[in-house]
């Protein structure tokens, strides 16, 4: 059985600046929920915010339930509300707010919890730096994991994750407006 593994995008069409950026603390953000590092109780305090691309208007965000941050996962209220309950064991939410053109949205920021080793170390692209080490550049993902799961981090690269089929489907059936790219090709272009 082969796995259809993807990479989660805004749905909004085109080449404007579909992306956001956070406004403050980037560091603690990234390393809280992209490296599983820090702690949970200081972000809790914080008032978590990020500001809208370009590509963004007060009519288009909100036919988008998924915003692309290079350091966070940002879903809309909508998105939390219809399967934050059935994602619980993989994504944890925490409260945020969203900029876009000086106004306010209440949006969440979501930690992957879920770990599969999901890089095939062997297929994948590296890259030499100067004193030796290698570091994982273009990653080719396992298409025979046997475990059902929605969206996961790699076990040992955690900054890499993919949404399953599953995650879509759920998505779909939702009406939740969230775009979908093949991983290892959007990771190519995004870097």
């Amino acid at each position: 059985m082969s796995l259809t593994l993807y990479m989660i995008t805004s749905a909004l069409e085109g080449y404007m600046d579909y992306t956001a950026k956070v406004n403050k603390n980037a560091r603690d953000v990234f390393l809280f929920f992209t490296m599983d590092r820090g702690n949970e109780e200081q972000i809790q305090r914080r008032q978590l915010e990020f500001v809208a691309g370009e590509g963004y208007n007060l009519e288009n965000i909100v036919k988008t339930d998924f915003i692309y941050c290079p350091i966070a996962l940002l879903f809309s209220e909508k998105f939390v509300e219809k399967v934050g309950d059935v994602l619980k064991e993989e994504l944890q939410f925490f409260p945020c707010k969203l900029i876009c053109k000086e106004k306010s949205l209440d949006w969440y920021i979501a930690k992957i919890i879920r770990r599969i080793p999901m890089i095939d170390r062997e297929a994948s692209t590296y890259t030499t730096l100067t004193d030796g080490e290698k570091v994982l550049e273009f990653p080719k993902y396992r298409r025979d994991v046997e475990e059902k799961f929605f969206i996961a981090r790699d076990t040992e690269n955690i900054a890499y994750y993919v949404v399953s089929e599953q995650f879509k489907n759920l998505c779909t059936e939702n009406e939740l407006l969230i775009g979908y790219d093949d991983p290892e090709f959007s990771l190519c272009i995004k870097q």
